[in-house]
């Protein structure tokens, strides 16, 4: 998760996880259990029992035998399979769920003070009996949805992604959710909108996004706040069952995104930090593309506090967001703590950032390079090129403008 607040619980929440009875659906050979179902129970330090389904069973036998007993050893092999985009084998969603159920059990075990041997040797005959279908159940066979764990359908990634809907609002001075309920009301979500139908949803947001200004017209900034949030948590919404081929819902959106970023915070009541969380998270996870290049110059307008609290969480949230295996949201992530800097001028985070970046993406890397011209410090610049120049997808590109820069030119074309 991308927040403290709603962070897993690293207590023995196993009920959740194991199920005593065969689930209902589907059929099933007589020799082969569901990975949900109770496996045994194995004695934590301390007090109580730790419940081990199957499939912790069967990921503890997996790693033990091929992978030097370490979960974490079997976790980057999963992680690879996630992002190899095979249409062979698992799906991509079948990968991060398994991966997601073992970052659980890694928690179980830590809790209960366990580790694999300790599973093993608790399982006795068990193990061997079950050693033989681990690779086949872990790796190799989909499960069906009637035998996926709590983790495997509720993932880091599926809980960040509705948290960053609305994760805050309890904190707003005035809630969004009666806004959203309403805004929710005026479309059928079991529906899918076509291209020409678009013209209308996007018509429909575009009279929401009105009325928030209008409120903000006559005083009532909370209020404002309250709708416009309402609108963009509504909007991503529906682009997952509308057609959005014009681009006028999300014309839409950035209308209603360019006034909620106008509102005058001291005047809406919030908290600042509230706000400023709230706002960096939905840009971590919006991944429609409805926010790039909407925030061009708005931390620029912030204080120097202000500022701070926007590095000093993502930092946290960099953190957070690599130990779900959330990769992508982690490096978006660490390009908008880039955008912070550049816009603070917090020349002293300029190499540590290229360090981390590395070459994966060109443009942040340039962006870093093109303030510290544009502040007269050359040096820092061709040293944002040195730390970033390690392999990577555009190692060439940025090899070249580092080629450049130390001749003395400096013509980067940032629009590309």
């Amino acid at each position: 998760m991308t927040s403290n607040r709603t962070s897993t619980s690293s207590g023995d929440t196993s009920s959740k996880r194991v199920s005593p009875k065969k689930p209902p659906a589907g059929k099933r050979s007589s020799t082969d259990p569901y990975g949900t179902e109770l496996a045994l129970k194995v004695k934590r330090k301390g007090r109580g029992h730790l419940a081990v389904s199957y499939w912790d069973l069967w990921m503890t036998l997996l790693a033990s035998r091929e992978f030097d007993a370490d979960l974490d050893r079997l976790a980057a092999e999963m992680r690879a399979q996630r992002d190899r985009h095979s249409v062979i084998g698992l799906g991509q969603e079948e990968w991060k769920g398994r991966l997601s159920h073992l970052r659980d059990l890694q928690r179980r075990l830590r809790a209960g003070g366990l580790d694999l041997p300790a599973v093993v040797e608790a399982a006795g005959a068990l193990a061997q009996k079950e050693a033989r279908r681990a690779r086949r159940k872990v790796v190799e066979k989909p499960a069906r949805q009637a035998e996926r764990s709590e983790p495997m359908r509720w993932t880091p990634e599926k809980k960040g992604q509705d948290f960053a809907l609305h994760g805050y609002w309890s904190d707003f001075p005035v809630s969004p959710q009666p806004y959203a309920d309403r805004i929710a009301a005026n479309f059928d979500s079991r529906r899918f909108y076509t291209e020409n139908q678009s013209f209308s949803v996007a018509r429909r947001l575009d009279r929401y996004a009105t009325e928030g200004t209008a409120l903000a017209a006559k005083g009532q900034y909370a209020e404002a706040l309250a709708l416009l949030r309402a609108v963009l948590t509504g909007i991503i919404r529906i682009m997952g069952f509308a057609d959005d081929s014009c681009g006028v819902i999300g014309d839409a959106f950035q209308e209603a995104f360019k006034e909620y970023l106008a509102l005058d915070l001291a005047a809406t009541g919030i908290d600042e930090t509230v706000f400023l969380q709230d706002l960096l998270t939905f840009l971590i996870w919006e991944d429609f593309g409805l926010t790039y290049n909407q925030t061009h110059g708005y931390f620029r307008k912030l204080s120097k506090d202000q500022g701070q609290i926007c590095i000093d969480f993502l930092r946290q949230q960099i953190g957070n967001l690599q130990s779900e295996d959330l990769d992508y949201q982690a490096q978006e992530a660490l390009t908008l703590l880039g955008q912070v800097a550049c816009e603070h001028r917090r020349y002293d985070l300029f190499i540590s950032l290229a360090r981390d970046m590395k070459t994966d993406e060109w443009q942040r890397i340039l962006r870093l390079a093109d303030a510290a011209m544009k502040a007269r410090k050359r040096d820092l610049a061709l040293l944002v090129f040195e730390a970033a120049l390690q392999p990577g997808f555009h190692y060439d590109l940025l090899r070249r403008h580092y080629e450049q820069l130390q001749r003395g030119v400096w013509k980067p074309d940032l629009k590309k």
